[in-house]
């Protein structure tokens, strides 16, 4: 039995992560995925070492006042895959985390594999060649990444972008709308305000006040959306507005699809909203301190990763000092009450999906790749 450490610290890693486990099982092999995730790794037969709750923690500021417990955790781990002897390991994303264990990992004489490239090409660029030095083989999924990581010298192979097979819809959008009291002809705003604690308490009210804003000139059906991780007494604003109804996370892409617009926080959800279609507002704030250290070290000056993979501002950006109640209801009215934007946007969005589709599933590729390097018949060359 193979052994391979997986950490999948934050919501969206554990989404990919559930596609390569389940990969691995259904090629037939003989593989132990176990580390840090969460509830839906563990459906899929993962052992949870450290569940992924314990590292929710978003900012420079926020993390350093965990840093005793992070460092213990990451301790932990280490002792798991010296005692299991892992075969290799497998680290999403979440890099101030990863990229340390990723260097002690090496060190101990595991192979790493890193998927989900750290945003170098927006800031901290230095991660290169930490990455170069630690990490086995990068698994890139923006196109964008590959000079990057070309010019560097850094063993990667390029997948594509996960969330392509992952976006699926389980209810038509007319059923939807029927299923929650949403007439065929009434407005439906969708709320997403973030996977992690800190960013529902920093955004949920400003949300909140800007859907009142909103509802002084457009008649609003409103449904709000909670992320697995998100304990449901956080979104208790939300939960006393009988006009607010609250989904949860499995019926994410059924709300996004049925949804007119959005308000959601900056993240993966972007991308998702995207690849449904559906216009949306980005939105994001975070520890003031936090914002002004890490502001230093921006490379670019866009924040959703849709205007970054579009070279340009198609969906509003709402970030620290101008995520107020006010500008978020009044980008959100321009995408109601124009057309013309929605379809802009519409347009952008179909070019951004069929920019990172590929043949296979990036699932498939990293499963296929790891077997490979494990049997000692894996590539060096990049780009594989």
């Amino acid at each position: 039995m193979r052994s391979i450490l997986l950490v999948a610290a934050e919501n969206s890693a554990e989404t990919y992560a559930v596609q390569v486990v389940r990969e691995f099982a259904a090629r037939g092999g003989e593989f132990h995925f176990w580390g840090v995730g969460g509830d839906r790794l563990e459906a899929v037969g993962f052992e949870n070492v450290v569940h992924n709750r314990s590292l929710a923690v978003v900012g420079i500021i926020e993390v350093v006042a965990h840093l005793w417990r992070i460092h213990g955790i990451m301790n932990r781990v280490l002792r798991q895959a010296l005692a299991r002897q892992a075969d290799a390991a497998l680290l999403i994303d979440y890099p101030d985390f990863n990229l340390r264990l990723a260097r002690r990992l090496r060190r101990a004489g595991i192979p790493v594999y890193y998927y989900i490239s750290p945003t170098v090409w927006a800031w901290r660029y230095g991660r290169v060649e930490q990455i170069r030095r630690w990490v086995t083989r990068l698994f890139v999924i923006f196109p964008f990444e590959k000079p990057i990581y070309e010019k560097e010298g850094v063993t990667f192979t390029y997948t594509g972008h996960p969330l392509l097979s992952e976006v699926r819809v389980g209810v038509e959008r007319d059923e939807f709308r029927r299923r929650h009291g949403v007439g065929a002809g009434e407005t439906l705003l969708a709320l997403l305000p973030g996977s992690r604690e800190s960013e529902v308490r920093l955004l949920l009210p400003e949300i909140l006040a800007a859907v009142r804003l909103l509802r002084r000139d457009h008649s609003l059906r409103v449904i709000l959306q909670r992320a697995q991780n998100i304990h449901p007494g956080r979104l208790a604003a939300a939960a006393v507005d009988p006009e607010i109804r609250i989904v949860g996370q499995e019926q994410g892409y059924d709300l996004l699809n049925a949804a007119d617009a959005v308000i959601t926080t900056c993240g993966t959800s972007n991308l998702e909203a995207a690849l449904l279609g559906v216009p949306f507002v980005a939105v994001y704030r975070i520890n003031r301190l936090t914002y002004l250290l890490g502001r230093r070290f921006m490379r670019i000056r866009l924040y959703s990763i849709v205007n970054i993979l579009a070279g340009r501002r198609v969906a509003a950006e709402l970030i620290q000092g101008e995520c107020r109640s006010g500008r978020i209801a009044a980008e959100t009215a321009r995408i109601l009450d124009d057309p013309l934007l929605r379809a802009d946007m519409r347009g952008e969005f179909q070019r951004i999906a069929e920019s990172l589709r590929q043949d296979e599933r990036p699932a498939e590729i990293i499963c296929r790749q790891i077997l490979a390097d494990l049997k000692g018949e894996g590539t060096n060359h990049r780009d594989a």
